[in-house]
């Protein structure tokens, strides 16, 4: 069982998380790491644990798997599975109550649904000089490359060169993109706070 941890659009962010500190996001992210280890891995260790026990009773005739019946086998089997969706499903309840990063997702499907919403009003008749200066004033393409770059590094940081390489790529179609929307000219310098995530 694995866990999304995107979440649909929509979701109503609690007004607790809209200001916690970094510390206390990082110590979340550690108890969401932990968590989903204990999803990864609990089905293994109930296996080991149960075959250890097993083979300890076939050795040395002892132990509470050495007088199991085939019902009491069934019975402990289907135990056991229980256990494992019981552990799993409280895991996932708590990686959704501490994760910090859960609406990440909801942020970009609102973002989308915002450019939908502008596309639709030029089709309605809005004046285009007046959004594409907003969009172009707004940074939008500037702040997308800052992200792809940003996510490049973490990628790396974590050994995969393979997807980092596709985000740089990315970010450069992005400057391209960005240097034609505006009208400016290739080499021209981004702004200052998207220049130091682009570096």
């Amino acid at each position: 069982m694995t866990h999304t941890l995107v979440h649909p659009a929509g979701t109503v962010r609690p007004e607790s998380l809209k200001h916690r500190p970094v510390r206390a996001a990082r110590a979340r992210r550690a108890g969401v790491k932990a968590l989903s280890a204990v999803i990864r891995y609990d089905g293994i260790v109930i296996i080991a644990c149960t075959g250890t026990l097993g083979l300890h009773a076939i050795v040395n005739n002892d132990g509470p798997l050495a007088n199991l019946t085939l019902p009491g086998a069934v019975v402990t089997w289907l135990t056991l599975i229980g256990a494992l969706y019981v552990i799993n499903a409280a895991a996932n309840g708590l990686i959704d109550r501490i994760n910090p990063d859960r609406w990440d997702g909801d942020t970009a499907y609102a973002l989308t649904e915002e450019l939908d919403h502008i596309r639709a009003d030029i089709d309605f008749g809005a004046e285009p000089d007046e959004i594409h200066q907003s969009l172009h004033t707004s940074g939008l393409l500037t702040a997308t490359g800052a992200l792809s770059r940003r996510l490049g590094v973490a990628f790396a940081e974590r050994g995969e060169e393979d997807q980092a390489q596709r985000l740089y790529a990315a970010v450069l179609h992005l400057r391209k993109a960005e240097e034609a929307f505006g009208y400016g000219q290739v080499g021209d310098e981004w702004a200052d706070d998207a220049r130091k995530d682009l570096k």
